[in-house]
């Protein structure tokens, strides 16, 4: 089994991967509640993943390196499964597609919380300048001069 080493190795991918999918939806969720701790935790959790999958993306590509040495073709999984036998063939293709499938819906679900995130920034930038006093008054006076006061705090203590 020439490939054994690489179908061990993109199994333990596509698991971190579908964790990390998780992690990914109950982060919108997090993000839907506007729980901050929570959202804390899972980004941390987040971190360890992704450490974790990049160091098996680099086995993973030393490993396809070496066994595609002596060839001319890009060092690939899809060449990898070109050159792989009946009894390996199906299961090379079964864990390419399964990875594929995962980081299609893991940048989809990341998209999401993304997009949560702006619209959670924006309610809090528009909620920022509701608060905030105006440095101009927005009525006219006879002089039509008016003069900054740039200590002003953001609460008003006189009415």
């Amino acid at each position: 089994m020439k490939f054994a080493e690489l179908i061990s190795l993109l199994e333990k991918q596509v698991k971190l991967h579908a964790s990390l999918y998780q992690l990914a939806l109950k982060k919108t969720e997090a993000l839907k509640n506007h729980d901050i701790n929570v959202l804390t935790a899972l980004m941390k959790d987040e971190q360890k993943h992704v450490l974790a999958i990049q160091q098996l993306e680099d086995k993973r590509l030393r490993i396809t390196e070496h066994l595609l040495k002596d060839s001319e073709h890009e060092r690939t999984i899809t060449r990898c499964i070109e050159l792989a036998d009946e009894a390996e063939r199906p299961k090379l293709e079964k864990l390419y597609e399964q990875l594929a499938e995962l980081i299609i819906n893991l940048k989809q679900a990341n998209e999401l919380n993304q997009q949560l995130t702006e619209q959670s920034l924006q309610f809090v930038y528009v909620t920022l300048d509701m608060l905030a006093p105006q440095t101009t008054p927005i009525n006219y006076s006879s002089t039509s001069t008016y003069e900054e006061h740039a200590d002003r705090s953001l609460f008003e203590s006189k009415a």
